[in-house]
């Protein structure tokens, strides 16, 4: 098994937190409003990560309103980024329960 440096699982972090919100068809305006992180505070986090990194209440929130579980934002795996379909709240309709 192999291990990361702080600063690269950050990146990775930022990484996938960015192709759940990318594949889900959100923007990040539209990611602020369903978590309630402030649109500038989720600007920094994705692009700054190793010196300004999500915290685990972000991604217990981020997790929440776009439907994955907490350790797809986490995870290794480049691959696993990859939102799980949710009939009844889509992201896009504005739907996600969230609060």
């Amino acid at each position: 098994m192999s291990f990361m440096d702080s600063s690269s699982f950050a990146t990775l972090v930022a990484h996938h937190v960015a192709a759940v919100i990318t594949r889900s068809g959100a923007s990040v305006l539209r990611a602020s409003q369903l978590t309630g992180i402030p649109r500038v505070t989720l600007i920094r986090r994705l692009r700054f990560p190793s010196t300004s990194p999500f915290d685990v209440h972000e991604l217990e929130m981020l997790a929440r309103a776009f439907h994955v579980d907490i350790e797809t934002l986490v995870s290794p795996d480049e691959e696993a980024a990859t939102p799980v379909p949710d009939t009844h709240h889509g992201v896009a309709s504005g739907e996600a329960d969230h609060e």
